[in-house]
C-alpha cells in the first residue's frame, strides 16, 4: 500500500500520457478492419422466362457482404450502403447464378475494400407457370347468438384465380375466407384475406411464389331467426281385409329452421303428403326430403333433410280369433281321422283273426269227418 502511494501524482501523469499517445498513434494510422452486412438481394430482368410460360424461384433472399474498412469509418457502415443482385439472364442448366456486389457510392470505394458476397452463388429453380381457377369457400368461427343461425355467406368475387409454379399449384386444393361469426344476431358485410387451403383442409403459410386475381374478398352474412317446426303427415287408401292402422310414426319429429322473423311466426307445421296404405297388411315406410316441402322463404337451420313417416299396419282380434278357431278345429278334425282310422285298423284285424279260427276249425271239422268215414269203410270190408 505504501509502494502505491509514493509518487501517486507521477504514476496518475504517466497513465494519462500513455493514453494520450495511444490516442494519436491511433488516429494517426487509422488501421483497417474486417465487417459484414446481411443485404437484401435484388433480381435483374425477371421476366426472363415469361416468354416461355415458366417461372422462377430462388433458393435465398438475401445475402452476407463481407468487406475491409478503416477503423475510423467502420462504425458508419450500413446494407444499405451495398447493392447485391443476380442476373437471371446469367442462369444456366445447372441453375446456378452469380451474385454481384457494389458499392451505391463510389466514393466510400478508397475506404470500404475487399467486398465479397458470401455465397458467391444462388440456385434458381425453373418450372412451368399455371394459372388456375378456384370457386371460394367460406368458414366460419364462432357461434351466432343464441335462436339465431347464418342463414347464407355471399363472396364477390364467387372465383379467384391463383397463378404460380405448378409444384405451388398443387398444393392448393382451395381458397377462401375464414369469418368470425361469434355472437352475430343481424346481417353485416366486411373483408377478409384469402386463405390457401390443401386436401386436408389445412392452411398452407408458404406460398409467396402465388399471386391471386384478387387478395382480398368481399363478404355479406344472412343472419335469421331460428325456429322448431313440428313434421305432420296422414295417410289414404284401407289396409287389406282383416288389418287395421294401428299409428303413424314420424322421424324426426321436429325440424329446425330459419328465415324471417314475420314468417316464422305465420308457420306452426310443416305437411307432408298421405302415405299410401291401401291393400296394406305389413307396415308401410316412406322418405321425404323436408327441403320440398318448406314453405319459400324459409330454410333448413340443420343439415338432416331426410323425414322418414312409418304407417303401422297390424292384423284385427276377430280375424285372429277366427283364425285360431279354424286352426283348433281342423287340428280337432285330423285328431278325430286318426282316432277312426286307428279303431277301423283294430277291427280288421279283429275281423281277420276271427276268419282265420273259423277256418281252422272248419278244416279240423272236415278233417275228422273224412278220417270216421275212412274207418267205417275199413269195418264194412272186414265184415264181408
Amino acid at each position: 500500500m505504501k509502494y502505491f502511494k509514493n509518487n501517486l501524482s507521477l504514476k496518475l501523469f504517466s497513465i494519462g500520457l500513455a493514453l494520450l499517445l495511444w490516442l494519436i498513434v491511433f488516429n494517426v494510422s487509422n488501421p483497417e478492419q474486417k465487417g459484414s452486412r446481411t443485404v437484401e438481394l435484388n433480381i435483374l430482368n425477371q421476366d426472363a422466362f415469361s416468354a416461355d410460360n415458366k417461372t422462377w424461384e430462388i433458393d435465398r433472399n438475401t445475402v452476407t457482404v463481407s468487406y475491409t474498412v478503416r477503423s475510423n469509418m467502420a462504425s458508419s457502415v450500413q446494407a444499405s450502403d451495398f447493392n447485391a443482385y443476380i442476373d437471371l439472364k446469367d442462369y444456366s442448366i445447372t441453375g446456378a447464378v452469380p451474385v454481384y456486389v457494389e458499392l451505391k457510392n463510389s466514393e466510400n470505394s478508397s475506404v470500404i475494400q475487399d467486398i465479397v458476397a458470401k455465397p458467391s452463388v444462388v440456385r434458381v429453380s425453373v418450372e412451368d407457370l399455371q394459372i388456375k381457377k378456384f370457386t371460394l369457400t367460406t368458414n366460419r368461427r364462432g357461434k351466432e347468438k343464441d335462436g339465431y343461425v347464418v342463414s347464407s355467406i355471399h363472396t364477390e368475387p364467387e372465383t379467384i384465380y391463383a397463378t404460380g409454379p405448378e409444384s405451388s399449384i398443387g398444393r392448393i386444393s382451395s381458397i377462401g375466407i375464414l369469418i368470425n361469426v361469434d355472437g352475430l344476431s343481424e346481417n353485416t358485410s366486411g373483408k377478409e384475406k384469402a386463405v390457401f387451403y390443401d386436401a386436408n383442409g389445412k392452411t398452407i403459410d408458404s406460398l409467396e411464389n402465388v399471386t391471386l386475381s384478387q387478395s382480398e374478398i368481399d363478404y355479406t352474412i344472412v343472419v335469421n331467426k331460428k325456429k322448431n317446426l313440428k313434421i305432420t303427415s296422414s295417410t289414404t287408401g284401407n289396409p287389406q281385409s282383416g288389418y287395421s292402422l294401428s299409428g303413424l310414426e314420424i322421424s324426426p319429429s321436429t325440424v329446425s329452421v330459419s328465415g324471417n322473423e314475420s314468417l316464422l311466426e305465420s308457420v306452426t307445421a310443416i305437411s307432408l303428403p298421405a302415405v299410401d296404405v291401401a291393400s296394406a297388411n305389413t307396415d308401410v315406410k316412406k322418405e321425404f326430403s323436408i327441403v320440398d316441402y318448406l314453405p319459400k322463404g324459409i330454410s333448413l337451420a340443420e343439415p338432416n333433410s331426410t323425414v322418414t313417416v312409418t304407417a303401422k299396419i297390424q292384423k284385427n282380434e276377430e280375424t285372429t280369433k277366427e283364425s285360431t278357431v279354424k286352426e283348433e278345429s281342423e287340428s280337432t278334425t285330423e285328431e278325430s281321422k286318426t282316432e277312426t282310422t286307428a279303431e277301423s285298423s283294430t277291427e280288421e284285424t279283429k275281423e281277420s283273426k276271427e276268419n282265420k279260427e273259423s277256418k281252422e276249425n272248419k278244416e279240423s271239422k272236415e278233417s275228422k269227418e273224412s278220417k270216421s268215414s275212412e274207418e267205417k269203410q275199413t269195418k264194412d270190408a272186414e265184415k264181408e
